[in-house]
């Protein structure tokens, strides 16, 4: 996962300055790889051991800022909630926008095992995203984020006619 540096030290390795150099431009583009490795250079020019050591560090912050990630963005908040109820789903129909999610939640009455598992929807969207991994009978979440316009009909493996439809807009 680690790559080397721009200075050419390889992870994990110290550099010049005695800094690990662990990830530091893992992210940085080309460019940006070949601005630090001419910035580190510079600052070997730097007549004295400290401003030579003030230089690099100040160069390894601009860097990091630059390979820093930025924040998660919030979790979605459910615009829909269906409950996952003996051989049905309800409301069995929705309609939503692009970018909503949808919470889908096993009723604590369930007797039977069920699960969420796509059977069709628009082209581009992998059928993998949008299924359970499990079929749990009650106690359970799952919420996905549907940002795919088109129409997504759900149905649950273990009975057949136990089916939804999303239309996203």
């Amino acid at each position: 996962m680690f790559m080397a540096t721009a200075a050419g030290v390889s992870a994990g390795a110290k550099a010049p300055d005695g800094h690990s150099s662990a990830g530091t431009s893992a992210a940085l583009t080309g460019k940006q790889k070949l601005a630090k490795k001419k910035a580190l250079k510079n600052c070997e020019r730097k007549n004295t051991r400290s401003s030579r050591h003030a230089c690099r560090k100040n160069v390894k912050k601009r860097f990091d800022r630059i390979t820093k990630p930025s924040k998660p963005a919030p979790p979605a908040v459910p615009v829909a909630t269906i409950d996952v109820r003996d051989d049905y789903f309800t409301p069995n129909v929705v309609d939503i926008r692009s970018g909503d999610s949808i919470l889908w939640v096993w009723d604590e009455l369930n007797h039977d095992p069920h699960n969420v598992t796509l059977v069709t929807g628009p082209p581009g969207v992998d059928r993998n995203d949008f299924q359970t991994a499990s079929s749990p009978a009650v106690g359970v979440t799952f919420t996905r984020k549907f940002t795919i316009p088109g129409t997504y009909t759900f149905r649950c493996s273990l009975h057949a006619f136990m089916g939804m439809t999303v239309t996203v807009s």
